[in-house]
């Protein structure tokens, strides 16, 4: 009976509850409007480099901005024809005679592409300055501009044009210490490692004072000529104690960067890929789906090699198939061409095969194509390793798929990624100056098979996923500039000065607080040397006493 009783009260416990419960969920709550109140605005995209692996991330970034109703017109080098990709976007050209112009755009591999080369850009940009930094100019008066994107590299034009127009600057790249160079960071681009955290003091004291000498001397006739320039066309000078960008976009990750830490307006945004790609052809489809261990070979679009290279490369693909460690290869030549080859290779037990026949894909295995879509090729199943040149895009598309890679840097920022990818633990380097097929087929092997290298390459590939959203944030961070500036209030020397480190208006001393610490080289001595004359004239006093009273 009681057992009954207290199945009865709690029955009706449970329907009250239930009855409250629903009362809850009755009850009406007020929706947190999260809409921004947009107007459309007018935004240019600028880069003296051009080519596509400069703009299409910012293109990117720009895509969602124009989803959002903004007007965005791309300023660069030749004509990018991006209709396809990019519907909506207008294009002002700056004309083909810049670094793009085709006799300057195939690389040989064995020219040092460092700081050096980077100086002999700035030479090129420099010539061509004031024609470009009128048209820079003019763009943004005829198209009432309201904020400025800006390439980082050898842009010095679309830079002073934001700044002297008062107008929003974000500054755009995938290298990070061009943006926020951190004095424990370096890269091979500027003749260092990428890190020198377990450098040598000899190693630390080179980078750290040598270097900069040097590239300052390789860079200092471009920017003393640019500076005459400037002051022949009456240019205001930027403040040096202002920041060049108002918000630098770096197209990178953490856990592929190294980790540093950044100021606010320095934000990591990477990697930034395209929501659709190219699907595969139906030739390549077809090759792909009956191999089940294919490795795909691809070198960017601006470089090319020796012919003697090129038949180590086509002969330790060749072996690579002959020692069942892949079953296919897509190779897309780019800027190789078949006479770039020699009529046969030269296999060390007195062998020669043919090299035409398999340029002409009459090699079962071998594919050979002028172009591939990449990213298309690296996310099927079936491609288990890539054989690039390092280049940005390639390596975001790598991890982003989680596709182990080696790599053949050329030169520029491919050197850097080839040593971050080799600390990430997905990829092995070659040295393009001494190429050696049974190296690169050692390689190959242990890219395949090393249970590290796949567990590394998992990793990377989730965190690529998930960093491939913060795009979306650079769109907000852009649209936050848009519409402060757009306000009366923020029009002032103010203007952003909520995400901009007090370190960039104080000065290297201040900022570090070395008068502080140089005040105390001058006060401790100081109250030593009082503490030592107080304590000898104290001395000298009991001495003195004692002395007379003895007397």
């Amino acid at each position: 009976m009681i057992n009954k009783n207290l199945i009865f009260l709690l029955s009706i416990l449970v329907l009250l509850l239930n009855q409250v419960h629903v009362n809850a969920v009755a009850q009406e709550y007020v929706p947190r409007n999260i809409d921004v109140e947009r107007s459309p605005k007018n935004i240019l995209v600028g880069s003296y480099v051009g080519g596509r692996s400069h703009l299409k991330p910012m293109l990117d970034v720009t895509t969602i901005l124009i989803e959002r109703g903004h007007n965005v017109i791309l300023l660069t080098s030749g004509k990018y024809e991006p209709s396809s990709e990019y519907p909506g976007l207008k294009q002002i050209t700056l004309g083909s005679k810049s670094l793009t112009a085709k006799n300057d755009r195939r690389i040989n591999i064995h020219k040092e592409v460092d700081y050096r080369t980077m100086g002999k850009f700035m030479e090129l940009a420099t010539a061509t300055y004031n024609v470009t930094y009128e048209k820079f100019k003019n763009a943004a008066k005829e198209d009432n501009i309201d904020l400025f994107i800006c390439d980082a590299l050898v842009n010095q034009a679309c830079i002073d044009v934001a700044n002297n127009l008062n107008k929003p600057l974000v500054g755009f790249t995938s290298f990070m210490q061009m943006m926020e160079p951190k004095p424990y960071k370096s890269d091979p681009m500027y003749g260092c490692n990428i890190s020198l955290e377990n450098e040598s003091f000899f190693e630390r004291f080179r980078c750290t004072l040598i270097q900069p000498l040097q590239i300052a001397y390789a860079y200092g006739p471009s920017i003393r000529k640019l500076n005459d320039i400037k002051g022949q066309m009456n240019i205001n000078p930027v403040s040096e104690k202002e920041p060049k960008f108002s918000l630098s976009l770096v197209d990178t990750f953490f856990g592929f960067e190294l980790p540093q830490s950044s100021a606010p307006n320095v934000q990591e945004i990477g990697p930034v890929l395209s929501e659709v790609y190219p699907p595969l052809t139906p030739e390549l489809s077809d090759f792909i789906n009956g191999h089940i261990r294919v490795l795909y070979v691809a070198f960017g679009t601006r470089f090319y090699t020796t012919i003697e290279n090129n038949n180590k490369i086509l002969q330790s693909l060749y072996e690579a198939i002959n020692n069942k460690m892949v079953d296919g290869v897509v190779w897309a030549l780019s800027e190789t061409s078949k006479d770039d080859f020699s009529p046969t290779l030269n296999f060390i037990d007195g062998t020669q095969v043919q090299t035409l026949p398999i340029l002409n894909n009459e090699h079962p295995h071998i594919h050979i194509t002028k172009f591939a879509p990449q990213f298309a090729v690296l996310n099927h199943t079936n491609t288990k390793l890539f054989f690039s040149h390092g280049g940005a895009g390639s390596t975001h598309e790598s991890l982003y798929t989680g596709t182990p890679m080696l790599v053949l840097p050329f030169g520029g920022d491919q050197m850097g990624n080839a040593q971050r990818l080799e600390t990430a633990g997905i990829a092995l380097s070659l040295n393009k100056n001494a190429l050696d097929v049974k190296d690169i087929l050692n390689k190959v092997n242990v890219l395949l098979n090393d249970e590290h290298v796949k567990k590394n390459s998992k990793r990377m590939k989730y965190l690529a996923r998930i960093n491939s959203n913060r795009k979306y944030r650079a769109a907000d961070l852009i649209e936050y500039m848009l519409y402060s500036s757009g306000l009366n209030e923020y029009l002032d020397d103010d203007f952003l000065k909520e995400w901009i480190p007090a370190e960039s208006r104080m000065g290297f001393i201040k900022a570090n607080n070395l008068d502080v610490y140089g005040s105390l080289l001058i006060i401790i001595p100081a109250l030593i040397g009082i503490a030592f004359n107080l304590i000898k004239h104290t001395s000298n006093s009991l001495f003195n006493r004692k002395k007379s009273k003895q007397a």
